[in-house]
């Protein structure tokens, strides 16, 4: 369906930002019109959220034995004292848990989930980044659930389906940073035997998604940079994704534009209040992307490849996620080129006179320009002490394992066979675009 018109967008500083769509391709409801959102979380946002909210959120909840779970990051940038004096003012007791790694494995997990198991918490709070609010949402599920968690995690041949018995305890989830979504998402990954896998269910989905942007004032320009293009990278794959909807393509333009506006701000600038408040909203909007219904993140070749690499190769996850999604885009960009002119417009490009093809390169040049005022690499061969040879052996476990694991065939528009796939590792490695020219 393609029409033309003008939409306001309202930005956090109370100004309004007209945005012409000049004949763009959006979804329709039509056979997508069965779904199920879940249970998305209430969301308390805003600056100073976490002082002005939080100690009335406890006293609602009358929790008689809570847990605060962190890291030593956000214990010593200030985050989690934040928290710890809500409990304090709402004369609720806690125990506080660090998490001991940045990336959880398997035996982290286990780790954690015995851990809450023995202290049989009723509320746990988990502020930080994404690996922390992930062993947060474990914990609450694990209080009620004796199996080991891997248990839990996708398996071919429904990967995303629902593999959590009971519901959790109550749960509240503090981001420090501004790009996992996970906040907002109904998933939680863990690292097994070197690649990512995940636990995908509505009962780990936050009670409360508490969003205080000046937890992320402090995030030095790398972390900044590198968990932005994670939130781009969930947005835009949302667009790739077979199961876009009306609903997910809204969150998608919107977030996509806030992006490209603010994310070069606050890496150059991290006291630029107004670029972090909505670099915070836009990571809140990539989290639901992914859950509200499943069609983001790891729906697609891109995220199927970066939680790949970014693991096995010590590559950051936001870094993968960035090298990877204008790939994802140009690989599929045969079957969906009129989803990407919006993408293209969200990056501020006029593509009223340009066809399809011109439109998803438009996109994908977006991506690219953003990378490179961001100091990102868009190649592996420049970015990383990967080795061609080290790339080319994940190819025949990418075509006959790890895309079964994501569902790829439901998820990922263009099928994938050796004779792509051995295109598309080239392009990875070369910094190439082979299937938009």
């Amino acid at each position: 369906m393609s029409f033309r018109s003008e939409i306001s967008f309202c930005t956090f500083n109370s100004s309004f930002i007209v945005v012409s769509i000049r004949s763009n391709e959006f979804s329709e409801i039509g056979l997508l019109s069965n779904f199920d959102t879940g249970n998305p979380p209430r969301i308390v946002f805003g600056k100073n959220s976490l002082k002005n909210n939080l100690p009335q959120i406890i006293k609602d909840l009358h929790p008689k034995n809570s847990l605060i779970v962190s890291d030593d990051i956000v214990s010593k940038t200030g985050g989690l004292g934040k928290v710890e004096d809500a409990f304090k003012e709402s004369g609720t007791t806690y125990k506080t848990y660090l998490i001991p790694i940045k990336e959880p494995t398997a035996d982290v997990a286990r780790e954690v989930s015995d851990f809450a198991r023995k202290t049989s918490p009723d509320l746990v709070v988990g502020v930080g980044g994404g690996s922390v609010m992930d062993m947060a949402k474990l914990m609450s599920i694990m209080v009620t659930n004796k199996e080991d968690p891997i248990k839990y995690c996708a398996l071919p041949p429904d990967p995303w389906s629902d593999k959590v018995s009971n519901l959790g305890i109550n749960k509240i989830l503090i981001p420090t940073t501004a790009g996992t979504g996970s906040e907002t998402s109904n998933t939680l990954v863990i690292i097994e035997k070197g690649y990512k896998t995940w636990i995908t269910s509505s009962k780990v989905t936050a009670n409360i998604s508490l969003i205080d942007p000046v937890l992320t004032y402090t995030l030095p320009p790398g972390v900044t940079r590198n968990t932005g293009l994670d939130a781009l990278s969930h947005l835009v794959e949302g667009t790739v994704s077979s199961q876009a909807n009306p609903i997910s393509d809204g969150l998608i333009f919107q977030g996509v534009r806030i992006i490209s506006k603010y994310l070069v701000r606050a890496y150059n600038n991290g006291s630029d209040e107004e670029a972090r408040i909505n670099m915070s909203f836009a990571a809140m909007l990539g989290g639901w992307v992914i859950a509200f219904p499943w069609v983001g993140g790891p729906a697609t070749i891109g995220h199927c490849m970066s939680e790949a690499l970014g693991p096995k190769f010590n590559i950051p996850h936001g870094q993968a996620c960035a090298i990877m999604l204008p790939h994802a885009m140009d690989y599929n960009s045969s079957l969906i080129a009129p989803r990407l002119r919006p993408i293209a417009e969200a990056f501020g490009t006029d593509t009223y006179d340009m066809d399809d093809t011109k439109a998803a390169r438009a996109a994908i040049d977006g991506v690219l320009k953003l990378m490179k005022d961001l100091e990102m690499p868009v190649s592996l061969k420049n970015s990383t002490k990967l080795t061609r040879n080290s790339l080319d052996e994940m190819l025949e476990y990418v075509l006959n394992e790890r895309q079964f694991i994501y569902n790829l065939p439901a998820y990922n528009p263009r099928r994938l066979t050796k004779e792509n796939l051995q295109i598309l590792f080239d392009d990875i490695w070369e910094g190439k675009f082979s299937f938009t020219t």
